[in-house]
């Protein structure tokens, strides 16, 4: 008799231990997705343009100064959303990837997507990391924007994405200097095809 109940003890505690599990299961599962809302508020409010929405989102420190920053030059650039990915989580991190088109994209004739790494807590972004997956031609146009137009990268883009205060006028004077080295480089080509 006391095995009996002492294995009806046990068998009420596994069951009780199960429920548990399961609640924890389904407490992740809800604060993943609850996670998951707040990326996707994130990437709407960056693509919104509205500088007081994308900080109410964030609690991320400098990480959250340099997005604001890139928001601001992507309002001045002239971003517009031609593939919206669902956010993606992985590892401890939500993945957001959204091809734009651009005012560089159109000069330089390209097509870019923006990766933003999220870490999501308390229902804030807390970690913020960004990357544009650009080609060769846009690291071309700042070399030579440092060789021909050295005055933007002094002036408006002093210290691009690294406490820098102009982001606007910084893209609309890279976006303008795009179009001189796409006029020089097809002067030169019509040069060489020339001689």
């Amino acid at each position: 008799m006391e095995e009996a109940v002492g294995f009806c003890v046990m068998k009420t505690k596994e069951v009780i231990v199960s429920g548990v599990g399961l609640l924890a299961v389904f407490l992740n599962t809800f604060v993943s997705a609850s996670d998951l809302l707040v990326a996707e508020r994130f990437v709407d409010s960056f693509y919104s343009y509205d500088q007081n929405r994308l900080a109410e989102i964030m609690d991320a420190g400098e990480e959250g100064e340099r997005v604001l920053y890139y928001q601001a030059w992507a309002d001045a650039a002239n971003y517009e959303i031609q593939k919206r990915r669902p956010c993606m989580s992985k590892e401890t991190a939500f993945v957001c990837q959204i091809t734009v088109i651009d005012d560089f994209g159109e000069t330089l004739g390209y097509m870019a997507t923006d990766t933003f790494s999220l870490v999501v807590e308390n229902q804030k972004v807390t970690g913020i990391q960004f990357e544009g997956d650009d080609p060769p031609i846009f690291m071309k146009l700042f070399e030579w924007i440092s060789i021909n137009r050295a005055e933007i990268m002094s002036g408006p883009c002093l210290n691009m994405f690294a406490g820098g205060h102009a982001p606007k006028d910084c893209a609309r004077a890279v976006v303008s200097a795009a179009r001189d080295f796409v006029l020089e480089r097809e002067s030169e080509d019509e040069f060489s095809l020339s001689n």
